[in-house]
Formats: C-alpha cells, structure tokens, sequence
C-alpha cells in the first residue's frame, strides 16, 4: 500500500517550495576522497603475500561499464581513471555491449582485444585468471602475481534472459572462485531496459541469482524458480506494491517518510519463506553489478530540475532499486555503496549532457555495485568515472575482505589454473 499523498511528476509546480530550495549535494565516495583508507601495496611480492597472511585483508577493485559498443580509451586512460596503480590484489570488470553490438557479437563473441587493453592498462603484476562473455557481456577477474597461487576452484556459467530465455542480450555471467578458503561469487548482468519494465528486471534477477546457485553450486535455489515470462506473489513481492510505486509521473513528497509512507503487505521478513537472496547463503563473499538498468520515478523535466537543484534525497527516493532493496526479499542480504555520484545514464556522445534527443530518457542510476552485506565487508569507494565515450558513465567500487585460512596444511605454491582461457556462451 502507498501512502496517498503523493506528489505528480508531470511538472515542477506540484513541488513544495521546501523541496526547490538548492541543497548541497553529498560527496562522492571517489578514489580521491577515499585515498586515506586505501594504502599502496608493498613494493615486493613477497611482502604483499606476507601482510595479506599477517592480517588476513584483500583489496577488491571492481568495475562495470556499458561500452555502447564503442572504442574504449586507451590503457593509459583506463589505468588513470579505474585502475589506480599498486592498491588492489583482486581486479573484476564486468561489461556490457562490450567491443560490438549484441548483433555483431552473435558473429563475434571475442573480446579478446577488450581483454588485451585491460591487461595493458594493469600492467605486469597481474595474472588474468579467467574469462566468460555472453554475446555483448563480458567478465573478467585479474589476481595480484603476489596472491595469485590462493586462487582456486575457478567456475563460470552465463544465464540468457533475452527473447525466450535464450538470446544473450540480456542476462548475467557469473564466476566463483576460492581465495585461500573463502568463497567468491561475482555476477555482472545487463538487466531489461525501459523505464516501466522494473517487474521484468526483477523476475530476470532472481531468475539469474536461481540459476547461479543451482549451476555454480549444485544446489537447489531456496526461493522457488519461475521463469521470467510468468510472475508470482513470491517472485515480484506484492505487485500492486510495485506496480503503484514503480509508475511515472509519482514522487514521494518527504523521503525522510519511507518507512512510514510505504508497506508491504505481504511482509518479507516474515516466517512465510526464505528472506534472503539464494546466493547470500551460497558464499562468503558476493558482488552483483552491472547494467542493472533500474531508473528514476518520473518525467525528465522534474528529474532534471531535482538534478539542477541537487535534490538528492528526493532522487534516492524514487530510484527504483533503492525501494526493491527495502521490501522484496530477492534483493535481501544485499546491500550497497552511498549513491552519491550523479546518475551514470544517459549521456549526449563525449559529453557531461544528458540525453538530449527525441527520447529524452530520465537520467538514472542504472549501473550498479551491490554486495553481500557481511561484518568482514567493508567498502572503501563507491564512484562514476569521468570517462565519456559511452552514453553509460563506468562505475568502480573498492572493497576490503578477510579471507580464511586454514590450519596451513594446504601448500600454496602455483596458480591453481592451468592456462586461462575464455570462456564464450553463445
């Protein structure tokens, strides 16, 4: 049920006057604002490899990016604005309509020369462990030399989502990993498109979270299995909730009153079933980005003037998975970094200006980090990248995990992969 005191997007006017007021907006968990909490590496592999088994910590960077099926920037520019030199021991990039188009990828899957920009940009200190790409989507998990005998136990499956469940244009790619005896699972996705299309980006993300556990893991999923042709009460969490929230032309008039304003009927934290997303119990660590594609409640001319007035907490209040991350379990257990950068779509070409074609699209916060909400998480930035020749801004989160070990039988001495290779699902 929604509160009924809501406002209309359709013009400025219907705003109280309180909220037009030009605020301050909150400041970007960047690289540079976190620099103090993220130290440089020590400068010989060993010492690396000693710290990380004194104190048990690993630095995780992980990026996503929707190219636009444009050239990337070259190594320099990619080192300079996502990869800052000598601080992480894990590096994950995850892309969408990554080298060509979903078209020219079903002809050309390779990302081979995507792959070989990103190595160039890291330089020599890391090992490409493995990757996986779906048509247009790609993944790709670097490990530090120093760390990179940890590694292990090395799984990847992709899950379509596209026309009938079997086009690649949209789903996730998922990879699993030991480091030491801990268990990671990333998973980068390019969700449905289009503004009222959130049910479907739902269904698609618990089809993918289902299917992962179930491949990856050889398990049964603990939240039941639909396809995302078909809705159920459990898979989509009170429709009439998400369907009256998820309208244009809806704003909340306080979002200080969320709580108050907003309530499930059927309550996801009660004793009917699971309330937790499958994977969160899967492993010990998980991180699930990419093109989530959820956006903004409400038309371009107030989003704009929110944006121009730098009304972030009336934004964050109608972004849509914002509000799915409060009340439908498929998102529990998952939390996320402050959305403290501006929205990371839709930009005009080379450009800090949003969208100005015929379509006009809403500028939103569609590109995404979320991750396991766990004590031995911590997240150290949480940013966009000025980086513009994509009409989608790359977005990079940096996190500090620690690892298990075990009593030290186990003798680490190799990588334990043989030669890494790609891999493609077609």
């Amino acid at each position: 049920m929604i509160s009924s005191s809501r406002l209309s997007l359709h013009n400025t006017s219907n705003l109280p006057t309180t909220l037009l007021l030009k605020k301050s907006w909150p400041p970007a968990l960047s690289d540079e604002y976190a620099s103090s909490s993220i130290d440089e590496l020590s400068p010989t592999y060993e010492e690396i490899k000693r710290q990380v088994e004194n104190v048990g910590d690993i630095l995780i960077r992980i990026v996503t990016w929707n190219q636009q099926a444009r050239e990337p920037p070259s190594p320099e520019d990619l080192a300079k604005h996502l990869f800052q030199s000598r601080r992480y021991h894990i590096i994950v990039v995850g892309t969408q309509e990554c080298e060509n188009t979903f078209a020219k990828s079903i002809l050309n899957p390779s990302k081979a020369k995507w792959e070989e920009r990103l190595e160039a940009a890291l330089g020599t200190d890391f090992d490409a462990v493995h990757s996986h790409s779906l048509q247009a989507s790609h993944i790709i998990i670097f490990a530090h030399k120093a760390i990179a005998h940890w590694v292990s136990n090395i799984r990847s499956v992709a899950i379509p989502t596209g026309i009938g469940d079997k086009l690649g244009n949209k789903g996730g790619i998922g990879m699993s990993m030991n480091v030491a005896d801990s268990s990671f699972c990333f998973i980068n996705v390019h969700l449905a498109a289009h503004q009222h299309a959130t049910n479907r980006r739902t269904s698609e993300f618990k089809k993918i979270s289902n299917e992962m556990v179930t491949k990856m893991c050889n398990r049964q999923p603990s939240l039941s299995q639909t396809s995302v042709s078909s809705h159920s009460v459990d898979e989509l969490e009170c429709v009439n909730f998400e369907e009256n929230l998820m309208d244009d032309g809806d704003i909340l008039p306080n979002p200080s009153h969320i709580h108050s304003n907003l309530r499930c009927d059927d309550d996801m934290r009660t004793d009917a079933g699971p309330t937790t997303n499958p994977l969160i119990d899967a492993y010990d660590y998980v991180f699930y980005f990419g093109d989530l594609n959820f956006r903004i409640n409400g038309t371009r001319e107030v989003v704009d003037g929110m944006l121009e007035n730098h009304m972030h907490d009336a934004l964050l209040c109608n972004d849509q998975l914002t509000m799915l991350m409060r009340f439908n379990r498929i998102f529990s257990g998952f939390g996320e970094g402050p959305l403290n950068f501006f929205p990371t779509y839709k930009f005009d070409n080379n450009s800090d200006h949003y969208d100005s074609s015929q379509r006009r699209r809403v500028p939103s916060w569609t590109d995404r980090i979320l991750f396991k909400k766990d004590s031995r998480t911590q997240i150290l930035s949480y940013c966009s990248s000025a980086i513009r020749t994509s009409d989608h801004r790359p977005v990079y989160a940096t996190f500090r995990c620690r690892l298990d070990f075990d009593d030290g039988s186990k003798v680490y001495d190799k990588p334990c992969w043989e030669l890494r290779r790609e891999t493609r699902s077609e």
